[in-house]
């Protein structure tokens, strides 16, 4: 994420922390480039979504880190998603691409 604030100034990113809900939201910029994640368990991926539509974000693309242990998809976006796969599930998302870390 440093990389892409770094080539891209004046980008904000938005980090959404979701497990079954929205656990934290918070705005990272080149100059504050600290996370504090805070999660419980359990996955929903519809939560972030939904998040997403009811704030009005219109992101260029949308990047999910997930061990992928969840059936729970929302409809798809009008946006781009990228899922980031920390676990080598037998994951078949309706939509986005995966790539599996490791």
């Amino acid at each position: 994420m440093y990389a892409i604030l770094s080539i891209y100034p004046g980008t904000e990113i938005k980090v959404i922390y979701v497990d079954s809900k929205v656990a934290n939201v918070e705005t990272i910029d080149i100059f504050d480039f600290k996370l504090h994640a805070k999660c419980g368990g359990g996955t929903d991926f519809k939560p972030g979504f939904e998040y997403i539509e009811q704030e009005d974000i219109m992101p260029s693309c949308v990047i999910y880190f997930t061990d992928g242990y969840c059936d729970s998809f929302p409809e798809e976006p009008d946006f781009q998603t990228l899922w980031i796969l920390t676990d080598k599930a037998n994951f078949t998302p309706p939509f986005g691409e995966v790539i599996y870390m490791g």
